[in-house]
């Protein structure tokens, strides 16, 4: 109930500072929860309740100053606590289930004492080509960004990051060989392409470089594409090429994830990925989608391989609420998973 509060507090003070300086304060607030999860594997099934997640994400912003918090807490059961790493310890409620606490899942602060300067706390910076939109996520080798890092912007469009990583309370390493220092840039032409290249923890064995760019000048269309040496995305690993399409056009959404791993270990997981999506705007408030995806090893044997189905409604009940369901279903070599997933959004 504290923490609660606190975030309650932390989004009047927002609100606050928005009307004093006509500045941009963002919330989202999401409730959601699989229901049940259920594995069925060797002629055997199993089930579960599948807990619940309350997200909340509060970003600020302004010509000086940017910041945000995501953060979620859970309520679950013991036996996915365990796995779950969270921040606070579970507590027991009663029947095996309980809170898992409270995970802060990211944060950032940025701020520019001058136009041509930015420096930030834990400030990510994605570069644009390193963008998948199926798995809704990007490469982490395409991040430019770090713990502490200086954003020099001396031109429009020219974005230059360099920083260093470092042991905090929120997560860190095990060890330190050597100072973990990421650098990089990104350089935009409006409305056409833009690219960049970031290399993360340099002076390490474990060091990522990726080179990536985004064409956007046909309306409605973008696409990604990138190399990223000593890479990883969705469980595929090594030094990857990577593509990533969006098409939108009136009420149809298209999109197409690749992700092909060139090189690595043979226990890093997967060779390959892909993922497709469709989704259709049915009237105002009222859409549907179905997204799949496609991973496979190729040295492996019948476990080498996962499909993954997921079709899924949404209601927007006006500008601020926003409720969905869909079913979750993953196929390997071994096992079924089901779930049922359902959230409840609300954000201004």
């Amino acid at each position: 109930m504290i923490k609660l509060k606190k975030t309650i507090l932390v989004a009047a003070l927002l609100a606050f500072s928005a009307a004093a300086f006509a500045q941009e304060v963002s919330f989202e607030n999401t409730l959601s929860s699989d229901i049940v999860e259920i594995t069925v594997a060797d002629d055997e099934t199993d089930s579960s309740f599948a807990g619940l997640e309350n997200n909340t994400v509060v970003g600020y912003t302004s010509d000086k100053l940017d910041f945000g918090l995501d953060i979620s807490f859970f309520l679950t059961t013991a036996e996915v606590v365990t796995g779950l790493n969270k921040t606070s310890a579970y507590m027991a409620i009663g029947q095996g289930y309980g809170l898992a606490g409270y995970a802060i899942n990211d944060y950032f602060v940025e701020f520019r004492p001058i136009e041509l300067l930015g420096i930030g706390f834990h400030q990510g910076y994605s570069i644009a080509g390193s963008y998948l939109p199926v798995e809704d996520s990007n490469l982490d080798a395409g991040n430019i960004g770090s713990d502490f890092g200086l954003f020099i912007r001396p031109i429009e469009g020219l974005t230059i990051g360099a920083g260093l990583d470092f042991t905090s309370l929120f997560g860190g390493y095990d060890d330190w060989d050597s100072p973990y220092l990421n650098f990089g840039a990104e350089y935009e032409i409006a409305d056409t392409v833009s690219f960049g290249a970031a290399f993360r923890d340099i002076l390490n064995d474990s060091r990522s470089i990726g080179a990536y760019v985004s064409f956007f000048a046909l309306e409605g269309l973008t696409i990604n594409g990138g190399f990223t040496y000593n890479g990883e995305f969705a469980d595929v690993a090594g030094n990857l090429v990577s593509a990533g399409v969006i098409f939108e056009k009136d009420a149809i959404s298209l999109a197409g994830d690749l992700v092909l791993a060139l090189g690595g270990d043979e226990d890093d997981g997967f060779d390959f990925y892909a993922g497709a999506a469709f989704g259709y705007q049915i009237s105002d408030p009222f859409s549907v989608s179905i997204a799949a995806s496609f991973k496979s090893d190729f040295d492996a044997d019948e476990d080498g391989w996962e499909l993954g189905i997921n079709p899924g409604v949404a209601y927007a009940i006006n500008d601020h609420h926003e409720v969905g369901a869909g079913l979750s279903l993953t196929f390997t070599g071994t096992e079924t998973c089901i779930a049922i997933p359902v959230y409840w959004t609300y954000s201004f």
